[in-house]
């Protein structure tokens, strides 16, 4: 269980007083913690040198503070401490925070250079494959959010290290799920966060492998935006660093309802977070196609995919192989489209 989660904090480094102001006002609202305000380098130097190098911190400043040298301020980033200049930026808060947030986004990295051809074929391995945040939300009433985390991270863990974490902590389920399963490949790594320790950032990250993270259910986008408590905060860092965003709806009208209300909102999030959207649990009746024409006429302009029913995705989890269920085969698509980067 992981038990420990380092707090993302953040010091302004601004020698305009009213710029600073607004800068830190905007931080605040979103939720962001200002622990330092620098109007001159040697003051920020000396509060650093103080703080060490263990907590993770975010400097925020523009060049034109007293004392500032280029190569000296660049000696304060480290892999815990992350410089972002706003020089230039609009004062709009929009663009300043779209601004900030690409900035912290981790970059996507190449891997596995020697394999080849696709994932989709067994055996044969796509050439370059992007390391990716992947995090998985969807309705409530339990569309299959954790169900399809461990097939989608199972699959991917076939050609490459993979670090899945449960953060649904409302109702996590992935740790009861694998329990009960016939195993996991053994390149997934399974993280469960704990909810006593309310943590508002996911535990470091490995760049070799790729993240996915079972989220859970969103609450309305509006609330998550603007809540600050800590359970809003751990949901905005993990938008914030997603790559891909995969929203799981249950084959239920209701559950299209939810996605209909789930689409109006999403243009709320600060930054577009390229989205695959799933039918899930989808089977033959008339009920059931007319549930699956919906939810195609809803979502045309997305990235889209229907998953049938399938009682074995829950204890033999997704792998590539010659013969695979149309789940799996669908799940396969899936991995394509992410490490594609769409």
């Amino acid at each position: 269980m992981q038990s420990e989660i380092p707090q993302l904090q953040v010091i302004t480094a601004i020698s305009d007083a009213d710029s600073e102001d607004f800068v830190a006002q905007l931080l605040f609202s979103q939720g962001w913690s200002i622990i330092f305000r620098a109007f001159e380098f040697e003051a920020l130097e000396n509060f650093m040198a103080s703080r060490g190098q263990g907590l993770r911190t975010v400097i925020i400043y523009k060049s034109d503070l007293p004392g500032y040298q280029s190569e000296t301020f660049r000696n304060l980033s480290t892999a815990t401490t992350t410089i972002i200049c706003v020089d230039g930026v609009p004062g709009n808060s929009h663009e300043l925070m779209t601004h900030i947030r690409s900035q912290l986004r981790l970059p996507l990295i190449i891997a596995n250079q020697g394999a080849s051809s696709s994932i989709t074929d067994p055996g044969k391995i796509q050439s370059q494959i992007l390391i990716q945040q992947v995090t998985i939300t969807g309705t409530t009433g339990a569309p299959g959010r954790s169900n399809i985390s461990i097939n989608l991270a199972n699959y991917l863990a076939s050609v490459a290290k993979v670090r899945l974490i449960d953060a649904d902590l409302r109702a996590p389920s992935v740790e009861y799920l694998v329990g009960r399963s016939q195993g996991t490949n053994q390149s997934l790594e399974l993280i469960f966060l704990d909810q006593e320790v309310k943590p508002v950032l996911l535990p470091a990250q490995d760049s070799s492998k790729i993240l996915i993270t079972d989220l859970g259910a969103l609450p309305p986008l509006e609330e998550v935006v603007n809540d600050r408590r800590w359970q809003a905060g751990l949901i905005n860092q993990i938008l914030d660093q997603t790559t891909t965003l995969i929203y799981v709806c249950k084959s239920s009208g209701l559950s299209l309802i939810r996605l209909e209300s789930f689409m109006a909102q999403f243009p709320i999030l600060l930054r577009k977070i390229p989205i695959i959207y799933l039918l899930n649990q989808s089977g033959s009746t008339r009920e059931d196609r007319a549930l699956e024409r919906r939810f195609k006429s809803m979502v045309q302009a997305e990235a889209h995919f229907v998953l049938p029913k399938d009682p074995r995705s829950t204890t033999s989890f997704s792998a590539p192989t010659k013969r695979g269920s149309t789940f799996t085969k669908e799940i396969g698509k899936i991995a394509s489209v992410i490490q594609s980067g769409h």
